[in-house]
């Protein structure tokens, strides 16, 4: 696979399938990230994949005893849903949540957790501002794809 180049929301979206398309088979994908910020993120690239015979699910943090299923709801979109007992996962992706300092999840030990349910054989990471750039992630969890996105720019006019 040739290197995308994407913007915005859509570019996140095609880069995503990208990779997922080139895994070729059915496969239960796990998403791993902190639970506040990168479920939604979860939520969002469950659309783009929705076609792909792939089922997603979502830990938060390293707890492998907080898997759940995300499921699609009509006319709301892909939602969380039940708790799950772990199980094997083809696919993982990792989100950008985790390597925040205020998360502070240590990737030697969230690896350790992942091994209990995964053989980490296709591992993605999905991160913005090139967050799991760094050593210790890209060393320890030998990433098949990394999508890096950047925010370019943010305003807030007061329109009063």
């Amino acid at each position: 696979m040739e290197k995308m180049l994407e913007k915005g929301l859509v570019g996140l979206s095609r880069c995503f399938k990208g990779a997922m398309i080139n895994y070729g088979k059915p496969a239960k994908l796990l998403f791993v990230g902190s639970p506040a910020t990168c479920l939604p993120f979860a939520e969002f690239l469950c659309n783009s994949i929705k076609d792909l015979p792939l089922e997603p699910y979502f830990m938060a943090g390293g707890d492998t005893s907080k898997i759940r299923k995300i499921s699609m709801l009509e006319g709301f979109g892909y939602q969380l849903g039940g708790a799950i007992a772990a199980e094997k996962f083809e696919i993982v992706v990792l989100l950008g949540g985790l390597a925040m300092a205020k998360t502070a999840v240590n990737p030697k030990i969230l690896r350790g957790a992942l091994l209990k349910v995964s053989d980490l054989e296709f591992v993605v990471a999905f991160f913005f501002q090139g967050v799991m750039r760094r050593p210790e992630w890209a060393e320890e969890f030998g990433f098949k794809y990394i999508i890096d996105a950047e925010i370019d720019r943010v305003v807030l006019e007061d329109m009063t």
